[in-house]
């Protein structure tokens, strides 16, 4: 899909809505993708380093997120990091370590898979009107 863009005296057509709609808003199936890179010290094993990542997308439920290490494999005794806390924001991605060490670090890719939050109110909406309960 190409981008359209609105100039002034422009009227903004259902396109340019569109365009902003698809990006703050994920659909079933469809995915986010991003880098990230840990660096930090230790002063003893078991220490975290950790970031939080944030997604673009908004009212949109999360199905999971995956990382791997493909720009930088733990290295300096980070040990194999974890993405946790995933919600429609964003999620936070960390490793520990096993040694002290200033340089711990660990980088790569992440993925996450959405599943479009209307559907989930469309279903519990339907249950109300039918007078049954429904579990998501």
């Amino acid at each position: 899909m190409s981008l359209s863009t609105v100039t002034t005296g422009q009227t903004i057509a259902a396109t340019h809505v569109n365009q902003l709609v698809n990006v703050l808003q994920k659909t079933a199936g469809n995915t986010e993708v991003g880098k990230y890179y840990l660096q930090g010290g230790s002063n003893t094993n078991g220490w975290t380093v950790s970031n939080y990542i944030v997604s673009l997308s908004r009212g949109t439920a999360t199905v999971s997120v995956s990382i791997d290490t493909a720009d930088q494999a733990p290295a300096a005794s980070a040990n194999t990091p974890s993405a946790l806390f995933l919600t429609a924001n964003g999620f936070q991605v960390e490793f520990t370590t096993s040694a002290a060490s200033n340089t711990a670090r660990a980088a790569g890719n992440w993925t996450i898979q959405y599943v479009f939050l209307l559907i989930a109110m469309h279903a519990i909406l339907l249950a109300g009107l039918l007078g049954t309960s429904i579990h998501l």
